[in-house]
């Protein structure tokens, strides 16, 4: 038993404990840190539940270090991968802790929503177009706070697949370089702009991944059946 353990964890078949925790539990004791588990594993284990990714992206909040396709290119589709736990969410004094912080004011939520021009910071997806939440560059069990310089914007598709640890300053520059000119000039645009524009292209495509796995082949054979008719000088039906 760890020194921030007070208690021996529950099991994670215990259903008797909340999802979150028991998700954190299986994550530990069945999948282990440094290793791939897959989506179909993880309801398989939890069949009963419908909101898994939700409950994903609520431990990233806790300093648990879960990677997606989006910050570890070799995965495939349907992997993750499971870098480091956080807090131990199933002690009941982190669970105190947590309940007596309680997270950011809706004054901070205010002032970073407005700060990031209330649109995702890393898509430049824009409130209205879909969900937006806040996230932590440092977690809180990582030494973080509330301050909206410890904030930013996130649409739920790149709050699951960022990572706890931000990038360090050399590993940024050294991907500034090998930027050719032209996507230099872009990307100091952004900067200076404080945001990376959505073009409407990427809003759709957003709009997109968010539609139910039942609607994916219908929209994707009327855009094939439209770009082939335009393609063959015919109006789409």
């Amino acid at each position: 038993m760890t020194d921030h353990e007070a208690v021996p964890p529950p099991k994670w078949t215990d259903q008797k404990i909340g999802t979150k925790v028991r998700l954190a539990l299986w994550l530990r004791d069945v999948v282990g840190e440094g290793n791939i588990f897959t989506k179909a594993q993880m309801r398989h284990a939890f069949p009963e539940y419908a909101q898994l990714d939700r409950r994903l992206r609520d431990l990233r909040d806790h300093g648990w270090e879960i990677e997606t396709r989006l910050t570890r290119v070799s995965l495939k589709q349907d992997e993750l991968f499971f870098a480091r736990a956080g807090e131990p969410i199933w002690d009941p004094a982190t669970r105190a802790a947590r309940v007596a912080r309680r997270g950011p004011s809706a004054r901070i939520r205010r002032i970073v929503l407005e700060r990031d021009g209330h649109a995702c910071v890393r898509c430049g997806l824009r409130a209205g177009s879909t969900r937006l939440g806040l996230a932590y560059v440092v977690p809180i069990s990582h030494g973080g706070t509330d301050s909206p310089d410890n904030l930013i914007t996130l649409c739920p598709n790149c709050n699951a697949g960022r990572t706890s640890q931000p990038p360090g300053e050399e590993e940024v520059w050294l991907r500034m370089q090998s930027l050719s000119p032209g996507e230099q000039s872009r990307l100091l645009a952004w900067m200076t702009l404080g945001r990376r524009p959505v073009s409407a292209v990427e809003e759709v495509w957003q709009l997109y991944r968010a539609a139910p796995a039942s609607q994916k082949n219908t929209l994707k054979e009327l855009l094939a059946h439209a770009v082939s008719a335009r393609d063959e000088g015919d109006e789409p039906l």
